[in-house]
C-alpha cells in the first residue's frame, strides 16, 4: 500500500484515537527526514485546496449541463500553474465546497490564490467570468475577469481557529458560459501557529 489514494482511503476508516496515533507517527517520520515539525509555535500552517480536491463537494445551483470542474495544470498567458479548473454551467454557477478544519492555535489566516481565464479560450469581447468566494455562507470576495493572465490575490480571513470552515469557490458565466475557462491557481489557506 504505497499509493497515496490507497493510504487516504484507509485513513478515512480510522477512529479519532487512531488518527492521532498516525499524526504522531507522521511527525516522527518528518523529524527522521530532517523536516521542521508542524504544529509548533511560530511554524506556518496551510491547507492546499488543489490537494484537498478529492474531498471537495462539486455542485451547480441551477443544473450542471456544460459545467467542467477538475484539478490540473492550467496555462494563462503561457504560465503553467496547478489549478482548480471551474468552467461554469450553461446557466447559474459552479460551486466547489471544502470543509477545512482549522486548528485552534492558528492565527493570521489568509487565503492566497490567483484567478485567470485559461489559454485557448475565445471569450468574446465584453464577456466576463465572475469569481466569488464564500466562507460559512458569507461572501468575502468577488471579481470579474476577461483576460487570459493570472491575477494574484491575498485575502485576510475571518477568525476561524478551532472551527471547520466551509469555503466555497464559485464561478459564473453571467449569462454566457461559452469559453468561460475559469481557473483558480494554487489556492491555499495559510496561517501561523500561535505561541503557547
Amino acid at each position: 500500500m504505497t499509493n497515496l489514494e490507497e493510504i487516504v482511503n484507509q485513513l478515512e476508516s480510522l477512529t479519532e484515537e487512531n488518527l492521532a496515533e498516525v499524526a504522531r507517527f507522521v511527525e516522527y517520520l518528518r523529524w527522521k527526514q530532517g523536516a521542521a515539525p508542524t504544529g509548533r509555535a511560530g511554524q506556518p500552517w496551510s491547507y492546499d485546496f488543489v490537494e484537498g480536491f478529492r474531498r471537495a463537494n462539486v455542485s451547480a445551483d441551477q443544473g450542471s449541463a456544460g459545467m467542467e470542474v477538475q484539478v490540473g495544470e492550467a496555462s494563462c498567458d503561457g504560465e503553467l500553474r496547478m489549478a482548480l479548473w471551474q468552467h461554469p454551467p450553461v446557466t447559474g454557477t459552479a460551486i466547489v465546497e471544502y470543509q477545512v478544519p482549522v486548528p485552534s492555535d492558528v492565527r493570521n489566516l489568509c487565503l492566497r490564490f490567483a484567478t485567470g481565464i485559461r489559454d485557448g479560450s475565445q471569450l468574446a469581447p465584453g464577456n466576463v467570468v465572475a469569481f466569488r468566494i464564500f466562507v460559512n455562507d458569507w461572501k468575502i470576495w468577488s471579481d470579474t475577469q476577461h483576460i487570459r493572465k493570472w491575477k494574484e490575490h491575498e485575502l485576510a480571513m475571518p477568525t476561524l481557529p478551532g472551527d471547520v470552515a466551509r469555503v466555497q469557490f464559485v464561478t459564473d458565466g453571467l449569462g454566457n458560459h461559452r469559453w468561460a475557462w475559469a481557473a483558480w491557481a494554487e489556492p491555499r489557506l495559510v496561517g501561523q501557529v500561535a505561541a503557547g
